[in-house]
């Protein structure tokens, strides 16, 4: 089977089974599937190493909270925190062009796990752009750096008109992750609110 076919048993069988869906969880597994014998060693061994060194910091009191780098920080408008009771897990459809951004942003992320895995701040717009036909927009700092889906971007538009009244934009965390199977080698997933008004 291929990749993609695998991908969507994945999916079906979280849905089947009514569990949140999680582009994460399904990358990784789909990974591994893909993985040689050494390679699952390998993988387990430095996840074990980061795991080891994350907690003897904590033990040693000196994880330091860093501010994450300037060109990262979201303008002073996107200022609107979204909340919901009730999420779901989306992939961001990357623009090809934000590959070297999501480079830098990895690489410089305050929170993470090596070089595969880091937390990021996002923030959404209404595209400037008509022949994205009403997708809400994704960017890192000034970066442009993907669109959501139909789906997410009706979710989300809702907040998108909250944040308006306040004069202000929605900004939201997100999970960036190397995935050298999709082009460019990223995955970027967002909470994106349910059924929930904002507040």
């Amino acid at each position: 089977m291929t990749r993609e076919q695998l991908r969507d048993l994945f999916e079906e069988e979280l849905a089947r089974r009514e569990m949140p869906a999680d582009p994460m969880w399904v990358e990784h597994h789909l990974d591994e599937l893909e993985w040689s014998a050494g390679e699952r060693m390998r993988h387990r061994a430095e996840g074990a190493v980061l795991a080891v060194e994350f907690v003897g910091r904590l033990r040693q009191r000196v994880v330091q909270k860093r501010e994450a780098p300037k060109w990262m920080e979201p303008p002073g408008e996107a200022s609107y925190l979204m909340s919901a009771r009730r999420c779901e897990k989306t992939r961001v459809d990357l623009d090809p062009g934000a590959a070297a951004c999501l480079d830098q942003a990895l690489a410089s992320a305050t929170v993470g796990a090596g070089e595969r895995y880091a937390q990021v701040t996002v923030w959404f717009d209404s595209p400037s752009d008509a022949g994205t036909d009403g997708l809400i927009a994704v960017h890192l700092g000034q970066h442009n750096i993907g669109l959501l889906s139909r789906d997410a971007s009706e979710r989300l538009a809702p907040y998108l008109g909250a944040a308006a009244e306040r004069g202000a934009k929605p900004r939201a965390p997100a999970d960036l992750a190397k995935a050298a199977h999709l082009h460019p080698p990223y995955l970027l997933v967002v909470a994106v609110p349910l059924a929930d008004s904002p507040s």
